[in-house]
């Protein structure tokens, strides 16, 4: 049962967050003094837009974000950095035999780390908070905005806005709350992640349901530059979940029992089929929308692609893990590496490139520095960078480097693959899962085509290669595929718990996950 206290901290943070998209405060853990009244926004329907608009944008900022995300997908060894920001090096080290990752998370308010825990549980509630105000006007309050049109389109992208963050709670966390406009708050209480799941996918088919009645494209303010028409939206709907269900598992054996014939039915309708589509957004240098991670990770001097993956790419040239005196310039078939060099020669002294070449790769590029504090461990290191997403292909400011310019969120490979996947779990067809595969593997990669007579052993290990070098960047999706196959080093946390600040607010016993305990049960 909730108390007095959670209730009137839960409607401060709805009020913060009207107040944040009305009037554009970026920072939704600062009181603003001059916030509106909430029900007098939320009863004004120029506000009520604003409002859910604001939802998109915080939801992409979560997405995206180093904290949480960095620690993450350096978790997975799918980037890797020495450095302590967003708490990468605590959570990301490995024990001396190098077997193991058992710092469990600090699910304490004393302990610096539990930022990690704190901050997408608030982003992400944050984003609820507000769509759920949003849909409450419409539907419980009857609030018009100027025509019949614009009010089905605000009540469909907060609906997704809605889904879309309870999704994160339901993969991220072992238990949360199911917040929207028919629940009273008075009684919410903890459901379990697979509760969650559930829910999540019943308001997905609500929100699918929506966008195919209706007819609208979304301002471009809304994405900061991108536009979304209904059967996008209803595209998107549908690839977050066949992601909801193939992103949920904590291990293998819960992967094997997912209905992977549903994922087939979403994935098929998703932004890879019809008229496919990547969702994205424009970074303006983080002032409003910032592409943290893609910023942090595609830069040559601050992350790295972990050499997990960079053998995958080379394994001749590419040793895992790091040797001593690193590794040499490569020599891929992957055209996504090539040969490694990069940019031009005045970039040599400040990055270790080689000038890009007529075999320069297009997502990665070889530095010869060793830019990572040894004494943290050697294993940090890599010489592969991943610049897919440096739009200026010489690090300059003016590129994805400083947060600048177009960003993906999800693009339609993520839903090719997890079509291609669940096709294959499934016994499904074999030969439209490898013409799934080979969009990447061959068009991108220029690699040898994969076919239904590989059989489903070696297609999966062709799935599993091009997840991951496509998918690298994009929100926590690498963490979310490691964690299925039971790829993550074992002690690593496969989940978070529910953040000290909120269990203090019961006065209820701090708990966490990780080493002896990486996640929570299977719910019945």
């Amino acid at each position: 049962m909730r108390t007095q206290s959670m209730i009137k901290r839960l409607a401060q943070l709805s009020a913060l967050s009207i107040s944040a998209a009305v009037f554009g405060c970026g920072n939704l853990d600062v009181p603003n003094p001059n916030a509106p009244d909430a029900q007098r926004a939320l009863s004004d329907p120029a506000a009520l837009e604003a409002v859910g608009a604001g939802t998109l944008r915080t939801w992409v900022n979560a997405w995206s974000a180093c904290e949480g995300n960095c620690v993450f997908n350096t978790q997975a060894q799918s980037y890797s950095a020495s450095w302590n920001n967003f708490n990468m090096n605590f959570y990301s080290s490995i024990d001396a035999d190098g077997t193991r990752n058992s710092r469990s998370w600090q699910n304490n308010p004393a302990a610096a780390g539990r930022t990690s825990v704190e901050a997408p549980w608030t982003a992400y509630y944050s984003a609820i908070s507000s769509a759920t105000d949003v849909l409450s006007a419409i539907r419980n309050n009857h609030v018009e905005l100027s025509n019949s049109a614009n009010t089905k389109r605000l009540e469909t992208v907060a609906g997704l806005a809605q889904a879309m963050s309870l999704m994160q709670v339901a993969l991220l966390y072992d238990k949360g709350y199911i917040v929207d406009e028919t629940i009273d708050i008075a009684a919410l209480q903890y459901s379990n992640r697979k509760l969650m799941r559930d829910d999540v996918l019943k308001k997905l088919d609500a929100v699918i349901a929506l966008a195919g009645a209706n007819t609208f494209q979304t301002p471009a303010n809304w994405l900061n530059g991108p536009t979304l028409s209904n059967v996008q939206v209803k595209q998107l709907a549908n690839t977050l979940a066949a992601m909801t269900l193939a992103y949920w598992p904590r291990n293998a054996a819960e992967a094997a029992a997912v209905d992977w014939n549903r994922v087939v039915t979403y994935a098929s309708q998703g932004i890879s089929s019809g008229t496919a589509f990547n969702f994205s957004f424009v970074g303006d240098g983080c002032t409003a929308w910032c592409p943290e991670q893609l910023s942090w990770m595609n830069s040559m001097d601050t992350g790295r692609l972990s050499t997990r993956v960079a053998n995958m790419l080379d394994p001749v040239t590419q040793r895992h893990p790091y040797p001593t005196g690193g590794n040499p310039r490569p020599n891929s078939a992957d055209r996504r590496l090539g040969d490694g060099s990069f940019g031009n020669a005045g970039m040599v002294s400040g990055f270790g490139n080689l000038p890009k070449t007529a075999n320069a790769g297009t997502d990665f590029a070889w530095s010869s520095q060793a830019i990572f504090n040894n004494a943290r461990g050697s294993y940090h290191q890599s010489n592969i960078a991943h610049i897919r997403y440096d739009l200026t292909g010489t690090q300059d400011p003016s590129g994805i480097y400083y947060a600048y310019g177009p960003a993906a969120l999800i693009n339609a490979t993520v839903n090719d693959l997890i079509w291609a996947e669940a096709l294959i779990r499934s016994n499904g067809s074999l030969g439209t899962a490898a013409t799934l595969i080979n969009k990447t593997r061959v068009t991108r990669g220029g690699l040898s085509a994969a076919a239904a007579g590989d059989g489903a052993t070696l297609l999966t290990t062709r799935l599993q290669y091009e997840q991951e070098v496509e998918l690298a960047g994009l929100g926590p999706i690498p963490y979310y595929n490691r964690r299925r196959v039971d790829g993550l080093l074992p002690g690593t946390p496969r989940e978070l718990p529910v953040p000290a600040k909120e269990l203090g607010v019961f006065g209820q016993a701090l708990y966490t996950w990780g080493g002896a305990t990486p996640s929570s049960p299977t719910p019945p």
